[in-house]
């Protein structure tokens, strides 16, 4: 089954790539540091916070920040279900040489369901399903409005080298679905490999490489992104 799904991804990725090369596609560089902080209140339950700032580079401004709050429950060993809130601020245009800047606001509910399964020792196979009910506020507009919803499959592999290192590798597919989705039904693809170095049971940070493919609304045009991302993760344990 794993490897079906594995070759379903690559033939998706590798037709949406290939359909993007007869478009008009934008190349973009982009910095992402992200703080996450983990709450164990207990065996089963792990409330968490989460703020990620996402930088154009050359020149250096700001894509999207990225705050959110919410809670993960364990099922088993190998199943977790999470639910958050995310505020997300989008800086218009999407042009880091761009003279003028406007901020477009969004309130993100989401809902996901984890798979964690342990091949070995050292191998482990990851998968998520996620929903998003995306509300918008436009620089033009007064209040929230309900957008559509985003539906986010991911899969990977993670390698354990050891105690302290290990090595990821995700790929992960957005669709976009409601009555105001006319041509961009795939929203993007997102590919990382990732490198994690574990300090102690408290701390750990990672780093890696994102190849970040977007399709916009109008559907003939489409950013590709290289992404260089950094994350510090912290766990606090009240039980």
């Amino acid at each position: 089954m794993l490897k079906q799904y594995g070759i379903l991804f690559v033939f998706l990725f590798s037709s949406l790539t290939t359909s993007a090369q007869q478009k008009n596609v934008e190349t973009q560089n982009l910095l992402w540091t992200r703080y996450l902080l983990k709450f164990k209140v207990s065996e089963k339950w792990t409330p968490f916070f989460d703020i990620e700032e996402r930088m154009y580079m050359f020149p250096f401004r700001q894509h999207h920040l990225l705050p959110g709050i919410g809670a993960n429950y364990k099922l088993d060993k190998h199943f977790s279900l999470r639910a958050s809130m995310m505020y997300f601020e989008l800086t218009l245009p999407q042009d880091p040489k761009a003279n003028f800047k406007e901020i477009q606001k969004e309130l993100r509910p989401q809902a996901s369901i984890n798979f964690n399964y342990g091949i070995n020792e050292r191998w482990s196979f990851l998968s998520r399903f996620k929903i998003e009910w995306r509300y918008i506020k436009t620089p033009d507009q007064s209040e929230y409005v309900f957008r559509n919803y985003r539906f986010r499959m991911r899969m990977g592999l993670k390698f354990k080298i050891n105690e302290r290192w290990s090595t990821k590798v995700l790929e992960e597919i957005h669709f976009n679905v409601g009555k105001n989705i006319v041509r961009n039904v795939f929203d993007q693809n997102r590919l990382s490999a990732g490198l994690n170095y574990k300090f102690n049971s408290n701390f750990s940070i990672e780093t890696g490489y994102m190849y970040w493919f977007q399709q916009r609304f109008t559907g003939d045009d489409f950013f590709s992104r290289n992404i260089v991302y950094f994350t510090l993760r912290q766990n606090l344990k009240f039980y």
